[in-house]
């Protein structure tokens, strides 16, 4: 049956299998960090993994608890948030404030790495241009040595 011909509860059913299913694979592959931002689980990073949209994590209310009761799992066994409980770093303004410090140095130095790899692109771009044309400009050279047309220098 495909995705359109099945009800809103046959959907739900489904991605909650693909969520157990993602999980087992995570547990057995034992790679939880991959998927830990900002002391939680990256939701965008799950969805996409299970092949569902972000909303179903946000509003499939099986996922939903599914997710939280994964995070108090993980908490326990020392894999995600350490000694903080899941929500206080929510409320902690200066974690926060740091947070964003750091994020938004991440994004600029990101796009500083960007714009030099397009820089480098367009100057190796370039180099392979002026070799082009350095080599055809030997070539004429040499040819009006051979002519007589140009003494050597």
């Amino acid at each position: 049956m495909t995705q359109l011909n099945q009800s809103g509860q046959q959907l739900a059913a489904a991605n909650i299998k693909k969520f157990g299913d993602w999980v087992a694979e995570r547990d057995a592959a034992g790679d939880w960090q991959d998927y830990i931002r900002a002391g939680k689980l990256n939701r965008s990073e799950i969805a996409n993994e299970c092949g569902f949209a972000l909303s179903v994590v946000r509003q499939n209310p099986a996922v939903k608890a599914a997710l939280e009761a994964l995070e108090a799992s993980l908490h326990e066994r020392g894999i995600l948030g350490g000694t903080e409980a899941p929500g206080a770093a929510k409320d902690d303004p200066t974690a926060l404030a740091l947070e964003r410090r750091v994020m938004a140095a991440k994004a600029k130095a990101e796009q500083r790495v960007k714009a030099l790899e397009e820089q480098n692109a367009a100057l190796r771009a370039e180099i392979a241009d002026l070799r082009e044309q350095l080599a055809r400009y030997r070539h004429l050279e040499e040819h009006l040595y051979r002519t007589g047309r140009m003494l050597p220098p």
